[in-house]
């Protein structure tokens, strides 16, 4: 559970500092509802997590997606200060 948790933390990280999600979230507009689900870290990873509990283990586990939502949160800050 915890390499569950570690590894979506680390994909939601990653969505949201690519380049293709930087340019994409750049066409955001506050009226788009899809645009408010990917516009931050925790947000993203959060509703990442929630799909791939709903998918690969049929329940729908809160404590795997909030944690990881928090952790990519610290994990993106951390690599956007530049100092890891």
């Amino acid at each position: 559970m915890w390499f569950t948790i570690i590894g979506l933390a680390s994909v939601g990280a990653i969505w949201i500092n690519s380049e293709p999600t930087i340019r994409l979230r750049s066409l955001y507009t506050k009226q788009n509802w899809f645009f408010r689900l990917i516009n931050c870290t925790m947000c993203s990873t959060f509703w990442i997590s929630i799909l791939y509990t709903l998918i690969w283990h049929g329940n729908l586990d809160l404590f795997t997606a909030c944690s990881s939502a928090v952790l990519s949160e610290l994990i993106s800050q951390k690599l956007n200060s530049g100092t890891i």
